[in-house]
């Protein structure tokens, strides 16, 4: 489909304009650039020649007047069954020094299946085997669950602790979707679960916060239509983890501020709810396979109210608030395996 459709115009952060020749291209197709191969996903049509489009790969070389191919109709993921224990950036191209050879490739942006059906009084409880967890606020199969609270109060650590003891579960896999969170923290999780033997049961779909506000808000979709080959073409359950879900309105915001739309309230973007709904109602489970979901919210400011959080938790199913007062009194229990 690689074919020349036009030239670039402006470059105004991670926003491109791009004038076409003859068409324009339709919302979401793929493009790149000829000459600095920088991978591009259009956005909008501004006018009867002219598409906006947010980039998906390092921008820092891209120039004005450099021509702009079609590659797609779509921004693809590749997936298959061999994925499973590796790591990927959105695109599925293993960025762990690993190989893997990948032949279905699946658009990331998909409508939401209201066929799905699920019936919910058959659901278990999942056991975490965190006991305060388990008593005070159980988790059921299929549920979304946010782990809510400020910097520093312990979400990660508690999401790998999650993670590591869903991973016993060998019909399962564990899904993990870093966005916007340090390349420490990446590297730190991938060498953690390599480490206690759980990657061989995992795959992580990483976009940390040196990577554009377009890959941002893209991995997340990346890690969900992931889940959904799984559930659907390996026949597994799958249990998603998201860190940090908050991270992925913030790329939104941000996509929002460079394409100049007028922001909602506290500078979010008018689309935050469709934009969170988008991701959020794709993660649904049938009466044969869960997909199970837990996030990581990062409150500003320890700020509950805010409305990027506010719009997660409409999505949710339960929560837990990690208390900044208890974590203050630095009590944590070292678990050993």
């Amino acid at each position: 489909m690689s074919n020349v459709i036009g030239k670039i115009t402006s470059i105004q952060g991670g926003v491109i304009s791009i004038t076409c020749d003859n068409f324009v291209p339709k919302q979401h197709s793929l493009l790149e650039s000829v000459n600095s191969k920088v991978k591009l996903e259009v956005l909008e049509q501004y006018d009867s020649t002219t598409a906006r489009a947010i980039a998906l790969s390092p921008f820092e070389f891209l120039m004005s007047e450099e021509e702009v191919l079609l590659i797609d109709d779509a921004v693809r993921i590749a997936l298959g069954p061999n994925m499973i224990g590796h790591a990927f950036n959105l695109f599925g191209n293993t960025i762990d020094g690993t190989f893997c050879e990948l032949s279905d490739f699946v658009s990331i942006h998909k409508n939401n299946n209201t066929d799905l059906q699920l019936d919910r009084e058959e659901v278990g409880i999942f056991e975490t085997g965190i006991k305060v967890i388990d008593v005070l606020t159980p988790f059921r199969f299929s549920d979304r669950v946010g782990l809510f609270g400020g910097a520093g109060v312990g979400k990660t650590v508690l999401m790998t602790e999650l993670i590591h003891n869903t991973s016993l579960a060998e019909s399962s896999v564990a899904v993990f979707a870093g966005i916007g969170e340090r390349i420490r923290e990446g590297n730190d999780m991938y060498g953690t679960l390599k480490s206690l033997g759980i990657m061989e049961r995992a795959v992580l779909y990483l976009g940390e916060m040196d990577k554009t506000a377009g890959v941002r808000s893209r991995v997340g979709l990346a890690a969900v239509t992931a889940s959904e080959y799984i559930r659907d073409n390996i026949d597994r359950d799958v249990f998603l983890f998201v860190d940090n879900i908050f991270r992925y309105s913030i790329a939104g915001m941000e996509i929002g501020a460079m394409l100049g739309h007028t922001p909602s309230e506290l500078g979010y973007q008018a689309t935050l709810k469709y934009e969170m709904a988008s991701l959020q109602e794709r993660i649904q489970s049938t009466n044969n396979k869960h997909i199970t979901s837990l996030q990581a919210v990062y409150v500003p400011a320890d700020d509950i109210t805010d409305p990027a959080v506010s719009a997660i938790f409409s999505h949710l199913d339960t929560s837990i608030v990690l208390s900044r007062k208890v974590a203050e009194k630095g009590i944590y229990q070292l678990s050993t395996y």
